[in-house]
């Protein structure tokens, strides 16, 4: 939990928890006159902010179109955009003094000399809007968020994370997907003009549905299908993409072990993860790629990792729900030649600029180092950064065991970690290792395996002196990792259907047994009546 629970609030049929306390019918009242000309603008111009969704039925769209105020993002025109851009919010009512103060920072760098904000200021957030103690994922959530992003007073496009599909008022992903849309009158995906540079934003759409982790965010075959459309259409332009988690590959490894355990640190982290890294490759127009999802600083070596000619750029969060103390968003000030990333310090409102680079094939971006005081690689914090665990090569900290064409297992501390050999990233946890514990990998007959890249191996041994060995072996995926979280949503619908049937059965118990002894009763009374 992030701070103490709010004092409670008297509650309106109509209210929603927005900033300024009025009814979301009175608000929705106030904006309906104008309804009309906003839908007619962002049709004709192809706007960001319109409400296109083939899902939704028109009722919906409407209502989005009505009460939407994100219009207006792309400016094919623009010479010159300063975009903020938000990780994860998780906003909570006690924390608002924070978020506004953060705000005042972001509104400040995108303004001018004059204090007014510039015309291509824009604000992209991340996804994770909600806090789970106040509904996370819910109509009133997404309410309070809007209300939040719209007093940046530039025009602003979302992206969900795993957190906004998890309405406790909803019982499938569609309906609460449907809510989103109606909410903030913009489509999950998108693509907007800014100037040169080509933006798009993509979205999970599962968390009930999720295979394993309901935490996992996942972009469907739709979304993966339209980016490449995308990127072929844009074809010597710049993109630059917003997505909450990032895709596989990519370099960054400033994350904690939950994820890994869990197995929802990348994007479609249990389905194909590596088509987006793929993607990358064959359409070297993607230069930047921004994500958040953990929760974690930019103040890690790897908060930026370079690909090829595109920069994967991690971003943090801006309230009390940081795991290591640092308040940090993005700001990114880009022209018709090149962009400069700046990291905004929420504690004191300054930018730091982190990379610079042009936007043509030939510029390969490079960050710029972070002075010692700056850096920070406590392994409980940012678990795999780069000083302490180079992948491949054994440290200290780190013991790496071929397994496989396409499977590294790394010994990090106690994690014994699965890698993908192909991507070089983490992929799942096998097992905790305890001190004095041996990993052992063995062939099929249980004898040490002998093949250089470990293609004999079938499975791992932690020989322990103490409690004898654990063996894991290989999985239906061909890995060694462990399914640790399975989808709790599922599972606690399951433990809700045995309770109904548990007291369904329990109450037809108790009625037979209470028609049994009224059974009685009346055989007791027509014995006592024939006996007179």
């Amino acid at each position: 939990p992030c701070g103490p629970p709010p004092p409670p609030r008297r509650s309106h049929p109509t209210q929603c928890c927005g900033r300024d306390g009025r009814p979301q019918r009175a608000r929705a009242t106030m904006r309906a006159f104008s309804h009309k000309i906003t839908a007619r603008r962002a049709a004709a111009a192809g706007q960001v902010g319109r409400a296109r969704s083939t899902t939704l039925p028109l009722r919906c769209r409407m209502q989005g179109a009505r009460v939407s105020r994100f219009e207006g993002f792309s400016d094919a025109d623009a010479d010159k955009t300063v975009i903020a851009i938000m990780g994860d919010l998780h906003l909570a009512p006690e924390q608002m003094h924070l978020f506004r103060d953060a705000r005042a920072h972001l509104v400040k760098a995108m303004s001018g000399p004059d204090g007014q904000l510039l015309p291509g200021a824009r604000v992209v957030q991340l996804g994770d809007l909600g806090h789970g103690k106040h509904g996370s994922g819910g109509v009133k959530c997404f309410e309070f968020a809007k209300d939040f992003v719209a007093g940046f007073g530039a025009p602003a496009a979302l992206v969900l994370g795993n957190h906004d599909l998890e309405g406790a008022e909803f019982e499938n992903d569609e309906d609460n997907l449907r809510a989103w849309h109606s909410v903030f009158g913009q489509h999950h995906h998108w693509k907007a003009d800014l100037g040169h540079v080509v933006a798009i934003g993509m979205s999970t759409v599962r968390h009930r549905s999720n295979a394993f982790s309901h935490h996992e965010v996942y972009i469907d075959d739709g979304q993966v299908q339209w980016l490449e459309q995308q990127l072929v259409a844009a074809e010597g332009r710049p993109v630059v993409v917003f997505t909450h988690a990032p895709p596989v590959g990519c370099g960054l490894r400033v994350l904690q072990d939950v994820h890994i355990k869990n197995r929802c640190a990348w994007l479609n982290h249990s389905d194909r993860p590596e088509r987006f890294i793929k993607l990358v490759e064959r359409h070297p127009n993607v230069k930047l790629w921004f994500s958040g999802h953990f929760h974690l600083s930019h103040n890690y070596p790897d908060s930026i990792s370079v690909v090829g000619g595109a920069a994967f750029v991690q971003v943090g969060v801006i309230g009390e729900c940081n795991r290591d103390g640092q308040r940090h968003s993005r700001v990114l000030s880009s022209t018709r030649d090149g962009y400069q990333l700046y990291t905004m310090d929420h504690d004191d409102g300054t930018l730091r600029l982190d990379l610079e680079a042009g936007w043509s094939a030939s510029d390969v971006p490079v960050p710029v180092p972070l002075s010692e005081d700056e850096l920070l690689c406590d392994p409980t914090a940012g678990w795999l950064c780069s000083p302490a665990s180079p992948i491949g090569a054994d440290t200290p900290h780190t013991k790496w065991f071929p397994a496989g064409p396409s499977t590294l297992l790394a010994l990090h501390d106690d994690l014994l970690v699965e890698y993908d050999a192909a991507t070089r990233a983490p992929m799942g946890l096998v097992t905790r290792v305890p001190d004095g514990a041996e990993v052992l990998l063995r062939d099929a007959a249980g004898r040490p395996g002998s093949a250089p890249d470990g293609s004999d191996v079938a499975e791992v041994a932690v020989a322990n002196a103490n409690t004898g060995p654990e063996v894991y072996p290989r999985n239906e995926h061909g890995g060694f990792w462990r399914v640790y979280q399975p989808n709790k949503w599922r599972l606690r619908k399951m433990k809700e259907a045995a309770e109904r049937e548990a007291a369904a059965e329990a109450d037809e118990a108790a009625a037979v047994a209470a028609a049994a002894a009224k059974a009685r009763a009346i055989a007791g009374s027509s014995i006592n009546l024939t006996s007179r």
